[in-house]
């Protein structure tokens, strides 16, 4: 009896040994995050300092994963500043704050490296209520930086800050890259990033230097045509995911150079130097031009632009000989998600 109740002692004992790490694990887990918010909170051993602190809400009040402590600045603007032990990657801060009485605080937020801070965000308004109000991730330059500093407008509020959580920079990213050239265009596919709400193109024709952007919806990862490029020119993408309205770093770059013919059709050849452009609304309503194939070639490239996801939401139309009044001009103005269908008919004079 005695060596079965031993064994079985020995047994529970065992049992608890291996649940400790466990239950250690999953308490520091959540040491450094702060329920609601995305990120984390800053690394220990970070220097807090605010500016005009009032009496009993001290900075380290906002980096204490407590939503119902907050740090004071007793006035409308305050500087919010931390220095970090060892520099940390980001793409996104998020804010708690509170207001009294609910007001719009703006948020200007700078991160230092080698000595120097600069501007890595826009000026950003955010709502804020008179309670712990858990605002929207503020997208940073992707970065490393050795501190951070957030310039606050309280509106008609003094500034409180109930807490502040940082987005390292490898917590969303796009992989995976390609680039298929095309006749005048290039394909690009890529893998699904989880939970993006779109992705945002990038491209140029030097390495490393983008000039043009386009974006895509959240489905096109797989089949995304960047239209009217140069055949022979090659070019250079790069992709970003936006997540809970945060972009991620950039992808791989891949580039292509369009050349004319492959596996593209060849356009119809044309048999007149003027049409008739019919575009048809969503309403039913058919709008009717009498336009040079120029005009209509246009009016096509930019139709087919705005498909692929980039170009204006409109295209102007000129009326021409409909121009009824004493006008210079009159444009007629079609938006694209209005336009159900169009049809292009050719003559010569």
């Amino acid at each position: 009896m005695n060596r079965i109740f031993m064994k079985t002692f020995l047994f529970c004992v065992l049992l608890f040994l291996l649940a400790i790490p466990v239950a250690m694990a999953a308490d520091e887990s959540n040491l450094n995050t702060v329920e609601g918010m995305q990120g984390t909170t800053p690394p220990s051993g970070t220097t807090v300092t605010g500016s005009n602190t009032y009496t009993n809400f001290s900075p380290e009040k906002a980096i204490d994963r407590d939503l119902n402590t907050r740090w004071l600045s007793a006035g409308y603007l305050g500087t919010f500043q931390l220095d970090f032990p060892e520099n940390v990657s980001l793409n996104f801060i998020q804010i708690a704050a509170l207001a009294a009485p609910e007001s719009n605080y703006s948020f200007t937020v700078y991160g230092k490296q080698d000595g120097t801070w600069k501007a890595i965000s826009p000026n950003v308004s955010k709502h804020v209520y008179n309670k712990p109000t858990i605002t929207d991730p503020i997208a940073v330059t992707q970065g490393s930086y050795s501190g951070l500093k957030i310039e606050i407008n309280g509106g008609s509020s003094w500034v409180a800050i109930s807490e502040l959580t940082l987005g390292t920079a490898d917590e969303i990213k796009v992989n995976n890259l390609e680039a298929i050239p095309g006749d005048s265009q290039v394909t690009l596919k890529w893998y699904q990033t989880k939970d993006a709400e779109s992705y945002t193109v990038k491209y140029g024709t030097e390495s490393g230097k983008y000039t043009e952007t386009a974006t895509a919806t959240k489905d096109a990862y797989g089949n995304f045509i960047i239209p009217s490029l140069t055949n022979g020119t090659k070019y250079y993408f790069v992709v970003s995911a936006k997540v809970n309205g945060v972009d991620s770093e950039y992808s791989n770059e891949a580039s292509a150079t369009p050349q004319g013919g492959g596996s593209q059709p060849d356009p119809e050849p044309t048999t007149g130097d003027r049409a008739i452009l019919v575009v048809t609304m969503t309403t039913g309503l058919e709008k009717e031009f009498d336009l040079s194939m120029k005009e209509v070639n246009d009016f096509i490239s930019w139709y087919e632009s705005k498909q692929a996801g980039s170009g204006s939401a409109s295209y102007a139309i000129n009326k021409h000989d409909n121009n009824k009044g004493p006008f210079s001009s009159r444009k007629d103005y079609v938006l694209f998600d209005r336009i159900l269908t169009f049809e292009v008919s050719e003559y010569s004079k």
